[in-house]
């Protein structure tokens, strides 16, 4: 079954929604990241997404002490991301029991730094694919790059990496729904599989990327915040044959 993954995305220790990524367009929903973890743990999540929003754009960690209490509120698998820029930081992170731990500028900007991290823990590694258009952007999606994703996406995979999270910069936080053509003209181009983020609101995205190969994950944050989907609803549709 495709995971069905509730987002937590923090911003000075409380939960947050951004929308397409603007640090300047940002909804407040809750004020205890753990509390928010423990609901979604007990209606069925079974893996948690969690990013330091702060961190991701400060380019260090900003929100450490809330992830921390994630972790150990929650019995599921949690991955953990935003602003993991240095070896010292990833091992931090594996060492408070994150199941993973999610890179993404560093990638870019130090692949150094990242090859240490791939051969320290290659199946606890995700790399993060935050792309609008067709190109990676960094930094907590505020700066570009001429990279396209796909052939890069392909060349991290002959690397060794396993886990890809592909986020639709355009979609993301807008509850404006899925762009099927994009999401598949991606996985045929990279050739890897992906927890897929950005856009997912209604129940006709999920039955959608249900018959796309490749997306092994739905990564859900402001439809399950806002209310325009349930958690429950999602993971009935998932279980559904």
């Amino acid at each position: 079954m495709i995971l069905p993954i509730p987002a937590i995305d923090i911003i000075e220790g409380q939960v947050v929604r951004l929308e397409k990524g603007d640090y300047r367009r940002v909804t407040v929903f809750h004020s205890s990241p753990e509390e928010v973890a423990k609901k979604w743990e007990s209606e069925g999540a079974p893996f948690l997404h969690v990013v330091d929003l702060e961190g991701a754009k400060m380019g260090q960690p900003m929100n450490t002490s809330s992830i921390e209490r994630i972790i150990c509120t929650v019995s599921i698998p949690v991955e953990v991301g935003g602003g993991i820029r240095d070896r010292t930081v990833f091992e931090h992170y594996l060492s408070l029991g994150a199941e993973r731990v999610v890179v993404g500028s560093v990638v870019v900007k130090n692949p150094k730094v990242f090859e240490e991290m791939l051969h320290i823990a290659p199946d606890r590694l995700a790399v993060s694919l935050d792309v609008r258009g067709e190109y990676l952007a960094i930094q907590g999606w505020t700066e570009e790059t001429p990279l396209r994703a796909a052939p890069f996406a392909r060349r991290l995979r002959e690397k060794g990496v396993r886990y890809f999270i592909f986020t639709d910069i355009d979609q993301d936080g807008t509850l404006s729904g899925i762009r099927t053509e994009v999401i598949q003209k991606f996985l045929q181009e990279s050739g890897v599989s992906i927890l897929l983020a950005g856009g997912v609101s209604r129940r006709e995205d999920i039955e959608r990327l249900k018959e796309i190969p490749g997306v092994e994950g739905i990564i859900l944050g402001k439809a399950l915040y806002a209310g325009t989907l349930t958690l429950q609803e999602v993971i009935t549709i998932l279980r559904r044959e």
